[in-house]
Parts: C-alpha cells; sequence; structure tokens
C-alpha cells in the first residue's frame, strides 16, 4: 500500500475522531490556539482543525490512488 494513502486514511480517522481522542489524551482545544501571557493571539476552532485534516487526507488519498494506478498501468 502506498504511503500516501496510508497517510490519507490515518488524517482520516483523525479528522472524525478528533475531540475523543483529545478528551482520552487530556488535551483540551487551547492546543489550536496561540497564547503569549494568558492571552489568545490566534485561536482555530476544532472544527476548522477537523475540516482541514479531512481535506488534507482526501488530497492525499487521491494522489496515493493516481500513483497506485500508474504503478499498475507501467
Amino acid at each position: 500500500m502506498n504511503s500516501n494513502i496510508i497517510w490519507g486514511i490515518v488524517l482520516l480517522a483523525l479528522s472524525l475522531f478528533l475531540k475523543p481522542l483529545l478528551a482520552i489524551v487530556g488535551l483540551n482545544e487551547k492546543l489550536f490556539g496561540l497564547h503569549l501571557q494568558g492571552e489568545t493571539v490566534f485561536s482555530l476552532s476544532p472544527i476548522l482543525v477537523r475540516i482541514i485534516l479531512a481535506v488534507i487526507g482526501v488530497i492525499m488519498l487521491i494522489i496515493g490512488g493516481m500513483q497506485a494506478a500508474k504503478k499498475k498501468n507501467k
């Protein structure tokens, strides 16, 4: 199996199960923000992070599938 396909599946799984995984590990949404001296300077909502992970995962799956198809045709 192509490494891009594996990474795509991992990123899609992360995007689906991000909130429960963070709860299990004990992390919270502050992970997605940049904090300086107690104030939030930059923050991404968890939904946005999940969408970004899903999009990157789908792109990796497509790239991996195309590479696998090229190898099969040769």
